[in-house]
């Protein structure tokens, strides 16, 4: 059974980089991958993210490990946790 997991992905471009500047990175997992465009970075990231929920369904964790990272669960599958983008300001360096 296929169950559909919002995935948080942020792109980071690091321009020291030459083969894969593209860094594709997920925060609720900790997981990050990164490939030669955006795309590849994202598709790596995606890949990576399921070895670990493989590991963690190998070790039974996975349904703790959700819960810890605030999805909860309902008859319908898994709600993700709420996620905003607020500005923040400091003062100028």
């Amino acid at each position: 059974m296929k169950t559909m997991l919002p995935l948080t992905i942020k792109i980071i471009i690091d321009k020291r980089s030459k083969d894969a500047p593209y860094v594709a990175y997920n925060p609720e997992l900790d997981v990050a991958s990164c490939g030669p465009t955006e795309e590849k970075s994202r598709k790596n990231l995606k890949e990576a993210v399921r070895i670990v929920m493989d590991e963690l369904q190998k070790k039974g964790k996975l349904e703790e490990t959700l819960e810890e990272l605030g999805f909860q669960k309902d008859k319908n599958g898994w709600i993700p946790p709420s996620v905003s983008f607020e500005p923040f300001y400091f003062p100028s360096l």
